[in-house]
């Protein structure tokens, strides 16, 4: 017995993606990442239109409940942003002369206690920075950047789907 499912249309969902900022996609993949313990994905839910963060953690699987399309991406074991990125020029050698006060090594939550303490919110930063790096690769040609999300589309809807695959009313 065949299972029916409604989704969105392509021009509903170029609509959405049109709607939304580079910090609309990447903020909920941030929101759902957990340093090498989780990997944050931003999807869009092919059956009612809506943008959501999810957090999978090493080997598990994301429930086949819904479909949905990836938008971004950020894995367990990626560093989201190194600190010469994240800082300023100044704020950078002030971190550096920090960082060396302490004789330990390393300690995870140096840049946490370092704006904490410098009065920098870390979170609008990080957020800020990974979508200007969003908008920057990824969306840089925007055409592109829709296309490889409208492939993704159709192999969502379509078991059989080959973007290569061209008929000859397409051409």
């Amino acid at each position: 017995m065949n299972e029916y499912v409604e989704v969105i249309g392509v021009e509903h969902l170029k609509t959405v993606l049109a709607g939304l900022s580079p910090e609309d996609i990447v903020k909920p993949a941030y929101e759902n990442w957990m340093a090498y313990q989780r990997t944050g994905h931003t999807v869009l839910n092919l059956e009612t239109g809506e943008v959501y963060g999810l957090g999978v953690e090493l080997n598990q699987l994301p429930l086949a409940a819904d479909i949905c399309i990836e938008l971004f991406t950020i894995d367990s074991h990626q560093a989201v942003i190194d600190e010469e990125e994240f800082f300023s020029k100044d704020e950078y050698d002030k971190f550096l002369e920090f960082s060396s006060d302490d004789p330990c090594e390393y300690i995870p939550d140096i840049i946490s206690d370092f704006c904490e303490k410098n009065g920098i919110d870390e979170y609008e930063r990080t957020v800020g920075i990974l979508a200007y790096n969003f908008e920057k690769n990824e969306q840089a040609n925007y055409n592109m950047w829709e296309s490889a999300i409208l492939n993704k589309y159709y192999d969502a809807i379509y078991e059989d789907h080959n973007p290569f695959q061209f008929s000859q009313s397409s051409l």
